[in-house]
């Protein structure tokens, strides 16, 4: 099997010590972002099973590609934790898992789990390196495991959580693969070795514990899988030398396999055992007929190594495989009989193998290369105002390498003067880029480590954040960042000059003689502080002295590497959704990026991990992109940013677990014939019915209970009273639906403003159909305010013309259109809200409503920074918070009028700024505070949201449009264009449209660009029909 690599002693060292048992952050992908090892489908079918080096247990719907659970484990850094092996009991309840052990543990451990309840209910500890396989005997009372430690073992299933082992067997040599005949109980094992072993495991019952194999010899090269068929009639194996043999049960040889090119590494049966699936380390699938061998059909659409396989249990008579392989870790399902793929299932991102920087900080993004190998930018990421480009036009900055800097071999480059880098294979794989710096030093990215090298050759820095191949590094055209890439998927960027964390010196010379000696120096503190700087003193102080240990504390200084943690990482969907988060957690994203990253917090190896996701902790941790993009531009650490303006640190050590709550269909089913559930669907004809809902403490207590309905936030309950952790409150809540599918959710919310995880209830209404929706818009514009200084030109017109454009573009999608429009000195807090009540009494939850809103909008700093409308007759917008909350409309208050409203398809346009002299005085916390309010308010209540930057007078600036900008690209995109060619204009179009025009627009006429805030919840739709 291929080596196991570790990460470097001063690595473990750095991010351990840092790290302890904190909550880690990870990529959350939705997919796996690491090498898939086994796929198993559920004994029905409609499951599939995935492990991966991603240290990640997904469970995937089969019949669609959804992604169902995610299981987590104890894991630890590099290696630590990642899966290699999994088996599922033959009554479709257990998941056994293990891989490589983690260093907390003196011995490794499978993890078994009960995957419908989704808890640990058992742990086996034993062997003493990487388990690389496991397998279950056919009556599901035994689970045999295979092990780097040269041992198979056998333990016996009987209930208990501390799993015993029955019987040890010592192969000899490490243990690839093993599967167990169902029907004999024979144990088929594969190790470093020519020969199948199999162990007739009968006497088990009996206690017998001693065990001789037969050997079965034909392979001439290393053995790499065997598998029985799932009856029990035919074993397959194959090795290393390309070579694959099919047996009978009874050991016999049945067909040695001709023109295989590259060695298999994935092997599976049919239910039936009528075919046999391999694939191979290029990716390449074939099927054949058993036990003629006749090919049936070739599979290509794997781009690299496959390493997992596993047929449909199907009883229908249609035969399906999954593997899982590829450089994006795909799982694709396929049709052995003629190779036409079924379904793909992966997550949302992919390896990334191109970077390069443009102007500023503009970093250009290839996941691909076209057919002359040069890499195709399907976007950029611009750092310096976190906005994405989906099309770049332009290409980045040409960046030539000196010439006397070659690699020459796979883990070496040359330097001038005959210096030379050399990595370690076994350390850092091999070099796949690298990158000179104007000092003369090398950044080199490699299979298993990035690390920094002076122009002589000595290792100066390690960058510690990537968990796979690191494909690409680009340096920023200021010198002061670099950004690296690859198979984990993730973007990071790093800062050159930022000082790291190195081991102390007593942590590499730790003997009692160098202990006596330290302590005896008057800089003995030195010795302990994990620095570089540390080591320098201690080595100046020795120098001084005269004392000639110092030659070998200076040789281990050569090649002593600083450890840096990432500056930002960026994680970008291959549908252009994003998060850029830091090691401390904060984070900024587009509407749906704050899924995709979260914290891994390890509780023991007898019970699951948690995760939590960053959207639970929205509230706390989410950072406007003005304050990320000051982090970046300043080159200082939020943290640090929020520090220096006295804000306080959020301390990932206290990541506790929320309240939670969880709908109990039940009570409904029980008490009422409304609700019912068949073949995996709940079903109503109700057009209103109950739902129930238990809610427990988690110890922050319940400060309110949302239910969201399609995304839309339907109910907020305030009024849930619980008297501390663990207690459970019911609350029934009624609920009207809509066609079709009615997806609900639940989010409890506690007095930390940290959320529980999201319970997810779908019902499919089947009832009478309900009326096509209607559309409401509530327009208003300010021009003219009483205090005259604040007064606007284009606020009116711009409602005006924005009224006019939907309605004339809705007619063809909508059955009525209904429209009510404020503007100027009929623009009070009381018509508004008046108005909002008219609508509220009409809508039903199948209609649309659009609030468009042009005039001044301003930020309470005094009052938690509550954000305000600004109707006419405010006179003050700041320093008079009483008249704001008298006479403004504030976000609680917009979002309470939302959510009564019961219209699910809600779009909110706000085109809202500062005066232009207010403007001046406001601090770039209060302008990122505004960008901040209006996200949590259209997240909070599920709602379409579409804002103008805020910091900016628009009307005034920009004359020569008639409109204020954010309007006139509205218009424009109402217009048509940003039509993707369909005929229809989605919310989601409008988006893209104005992320990319507003900015273009306002560098055109003002010389700045300026950036719209948009956030969308729920599923995409039209709101413009195109007549051509």
């Amino acid at each position: 099997m291929a080596t196991r690599y570790i990460l470097t002693i001063i690595s473990l060292f750095v991010v351990t010590s840092m790290l302890a048992q904190a909550p880690r952050i990870v990529i959350n992908p939705m997919g796996h972002s690491a090498k898939i090892h086994n796929l198993i489908f559920t004994p029905d079918g409609n499951r599939i099973i995935s492990i991966s080096e991603d240290k990640t247990i997904r469970i995937w719907n089969a019949n669609n590609g959804e992604m169902l659970r995610k299981f987590e484990s104890q894991i630890g850094d590099g290696w630590e934790g990642m899966l290699y092996a999994s088996a599922l009991s033959p009554d479709g309840r257990l998941l056994a898992v293990g891989g490589y052990p983690v260093s907390t543990e003196k011995d490794n451990y499978i993890v078994l789990i009960d995957i419908e309840k989704g808890v640990q209910i058992g742990t086996a500890i034993g062997h003493t390196n990487v388990i690389n396989s496991l397998s279950f005997s056919g009556s599901g009372m035994y689970l045999a495991s295979g092990s780097d430690d040269r041992t198979v073992r056998i333990w016996k299933m009987d209930g208990s959580p501390m799993v015993k082992s029955i019987a040890t067997i010592p192969v000899g040599s490490a243990v690839t693969s093993l599967s167990f005949n169902a029907r004999t109980q024979d144990l088929a094992v594969a190790a470093e070795s020519r020969d199948v072993l199999v162990y007739g495991l009968q006497g088990l019952e009996k206690g017998t514990t001693k065990f001789v194999p037969k050997l079965l010899k034909k392979h001439k090269g290393m053995l790499n899988k065997v598998v029985y068929s799932p009856e029990g009639s035919y074993l397959a194996s194959c090795s290393f030398d390309s070579e694959l043999i099919l047996w009978s049960a009874e050991g016999a040889i049945v067909k040695e396999f001709a023109n295989i090119k590259e060695p298999i590494n994935a092997l599976a049966f049919s239910y039936d055992a009528k075919i046999l699936a391999a694939l191979d380390v290029s990716g390449k699938g074939t099927s054949y007929a058993i036990p003629g061998g006749t090919r049936f059909t070739d599979f290509l659409a794997h781009d690299n190594t496959v390493f997992s396989a596993a047929f449909s249990p199907s009883l229908t008579g249609n035969y399906v495989v999954a593997s899982a392989g590829g450089s994006n870790n795909e799982i694709y399902l396929w049709n052995p009989i003629n190779g036409l793929i079924v379904r793909k299932i992966k997550g949302k991102g992919s390896a990334i193998y191109h970077l390069a920087f443009g102007e500023g900080h503009e970093l250009f993004i290839s996941r691909e290369f076209n057919k002359s190998g040069k890499p195709k930018y399907s976007s950029s990421f611009d750092f310096a105002s976190f906005s994405i480009n989906r099309n770049p036009s332009k290409n980045p900055l040409q960046r030539s390498q000196p010439k006397d800097v070659v690699q020459t071999g796979v883990n070496t480059i040359s330097l001038p003067k005959g210096k030379m880098v050399q990595t370690r294979e076994a350390e850092d794989g091999r070099i796949l880029d690298y990158q000179v710096l104007t000092d003369g030093s090398v950044v080199v990215a490699s299979d298993f480590s990035l690390k920094l090298f002076d122009k002589n050759g000595f290792l100066n820095k390690e960058f510690i954040g990537h968990s796979g191949a690191v494909r690409t590094i680009a340096v920023s055209s200021d010198g002061q960042y670099i950004a690296s890439g690859g198979e984990d998927q993730s973007i990071i960027l790093w800062k050159l000059s930022e000082t790291g964390f190195a081991p102390s010196l007593r942590s590499i010379f730790d003997t009692p003689e160098w202990v006596t000696y330290f302590n005896s120096l008057p800089i003995d503190s030195l010795t302990k502080e994990p620095t570089k700087k540390a080591w320098q003193d201690v080595i100046a102080f020795m120098k001084a002295n005269g004392q000639k240990a110092v030659k070998e504390v200076e040789t281990q200084f050569k090649s002593l590497g600083e450890v840096l943690i990432p500056f930002a990482t960026l994680f970008l969907t291959e549908d252009n959704e994003w998060v850029c988060y830091t090691p401390r957690g904060y984070f900024t994203c587009s509407s749906s990026g704050g899924q995709y990253f979260g914290w891994h917090v390890n509780r023991g190896i007898d019970q699951l991990a948690d995760f939590f996701t960053a959207e639970q902790y929205f509230e706390v941790l989410f950072r406007p992109k003005e304050e990320m993009s000051k982090s970046i531009l300043q080159g200082k650490r939020v943290e640090d940013i929020l520090r220096e303006s006295g804000q306080r640190i959020f301390d990932l050590g206290k990541l506790h677990r929320p309240s939670v709550g969880f709908f109990d269909v039940s009570v409904t089913m029980k008490s009422t014939d409304l609700l019912r559930y068949d073949k995996g669907k709940f079903l109503t004809q109700a057009r209103t019915m109950p739902l129930t809902v238990e809610v427990y403490d988690g110890g922050g207590g319940v400060k309110e209970v949302n239910i969201y309905q399609n995304d839309k936030l339907i109910i907020s309950d305030k009024e849930v009273k619980t008297n501390g952790e663990g207690e459970k409150v019911v609350k029934t809540y009624a609920v009207e639906m809509v066609n079709e599918l009615n997806e609900f959710k639940v989010k409890v919310v506690n007095y930390q403003k940290i959320e529980s995880r999201t319970d997810v209830l779908p019902i499919e209404y089947t009832g009478d159909v309900i009326a096509t929706s209607s559309l409401y818009v509530l327009a208003v514009g300010i021009n003219s305010y009483q205090n005259t200084s604040y007064n606007l030109n284009y606020a009116k017109p711009d409602a005006q013309s924005f009224t006019e454009k939907i309605l004339e573009h809705g007619k063809g999608i909508f059955k009525t259109l209904n429209r009510m429009e404020i503007y100027d000195k009929d623009a009070t807090r009381e018509n508004i809200l008046k108005a909002f009540k008219s609508i509220t009494a009409r809508a039903r939850p199948e209609d649309v409503f659009v609030f468009y809103y042009a005039g001044h909008g301003t930020l309470d700093e005094e009052n938690n920074n509550e954000y305000y409308l600004v109707p006419t007759d405010v006179t003050k917008l700041y320093g008079d918070p009483a008249q704001l909350e008298a006479k403004g409309i504030s976000a609680t208050e917009l979002k309470n009028q939302l959510t009564q409203l019961k219209a699910q398809k809600q779009i909110i346009l706000m085109d809202a700024c500062h005066s232009g002299g207010a403007v001046k005085s406001l601090n770039v916390r209060a302008a990122a505070a505004d960008e901040k309010a209006i996200v949590q308010l259209a997240r909070s209540s599920g709602v379409v949201m579409m804002a103008s930057s805020g910091t900016q007078q628009f009307a005034t600036e920009f004359e020569v449009l008639k409109h204020g900008v954010f309007t006139y690209a509205l218009l424009e995109a109402l217009d048509g264009k940003a039509d993707n060619g369909d005929g229809k204009v989605t919310v989601n179009e409008i988006k893209i449209y104005m992320e990319e025009r507003v900015p273009e627009l306002t560098k055109k006429h003002g010389g700045k660009a300026q950036y719209p805030t948009g956030y969308i919840t729920g599923n995409d739709f039209p709101i413009s029909i195109i007549n051509k």
